[in-house]
């Protein structure tokens, strides 16, 4: 965490670890969700693993995977609580995010306008963001 090319990274593996057990549940609940009788046609027509993987699987998971890249994308851009424990802006501002460094101008220098302004720019972000998925990421969702 004081070497400024890793700190960054440590924060990034700290925030996955930490978020990976959200994801793992509503994947969970994805799977539950699939039809048992799919499988079983697809054992008596004699599909493998894999064809079963590409053609049943990722389809019938394609809204919970939607969720989920959504979701992890909005997180990611919000994750001010380890950068905070972890290294306070890092070594060299290597670890000063968006959102760290709307936290100190408008906590620490005092600068709320400058703050408000960063946070209405990265609202504006994650909205583009959002919309750009929901926009490109949505025709491959296929629901039942």
């Amino acid at each position: 965490l004081t070497n400024p090319s890793w700190a960054l990274l440590s924060i990034s593996i700290t925030t996955i670890w930490m978020n990976i057990g959200f994801t793992f549940l509503i994947l969970l609940g994805g799977l539950q969700s699939i039809a048992s009788s799919l499988y079983e046609s697809a054992d008596i027509d004699g599909a493998g693993y894999f064809y079963q993987l590409r053609r049943i699987t990722i389809p019938m998971l394609s809204p919970t995977l939607f969720f989920v890249v959504t979701v992890a994308i909005i997180n990611a851009f919000q994750t001010f609580g380890q950068i905070d424990i972890l290294t306070q802006g890092g070594p060299v501002n290597s670890t000063n995010l968006v959102v760290y460094s709307i936290y100190r101008e408008a906590f620490v220098n005092y600068k709320f306008g400058s703050a408000s302004a960063q946070a209405v720019l990265l609202f504006i972000v994650i909205l583009l963001m959002t919309f750009l998925q929901f926009k490109f990421g949505e025709r491959k969702v296929h629901y039942q």
